[in-house]
């Protein structure tokens, strides 16, 4: 794969997710969600997560470990870093498994309500951990 604008890319899909996001949380702001809605958005989010996160795991930090190790570089904390990365990656998809349906929604919407203002705020700590943290070094 051409790497060439990986960041530029990376950076367009973590405003796709965000964007995504914003449309569940306007839906969230109506007296009576539509619950089979955000069933939708979130389906659509996670169709544009798991590609973000294809990109990312599997060519990207591949990719900028190698170059790292080949400068002779010290990638521990970035592994670290990668690591924490992805267990917030893996917290987002529970997230997802867990409200998988209108249904889901619907029967457990307090606490929709409450742990999707935590996954905004940490995918949102994600983004700008990443745009500020490692993709700096890709150049």
């Amino acid at each position: 794969m051409d790497t060439t604008n990986i960041v530029e890319t990376m950076i367009g899909q973590h405003r796709l997710l965000q964007k995504d996001l914003g449309l569940v949380a306007e839906e969230l702001k109506n007296d009576e969600p539509d619950s089979s809605k955000i069933d939708k958005l979130l389906k659509t989010f996670a169709k544009d997560l798991g590609e973000h996160l294809k990109l990312e795991n599997d060519t990207f930090y591949v990719e900028l470990l190698k170059k790292m190790k080949e400068k002779g570089q010290d990638t521990t904390k970035t592994e670290e870093f990668i690591d924490q990365m992805k267990a917030i990656g893996d917290a987002v998809m529970a997230f997802l498994g867990k409200y998988s349906d209108g249904s889901s929604i619907t029967d457990n919407m307090t606490d929709f309500r409450s742990e999707f203002v935590s996954i905004v705020e940490t995918l949102n700590m994600r983004v700008e951990a990443e745009e500020s943290g490692v993709y700096l070094y890709w150049k």
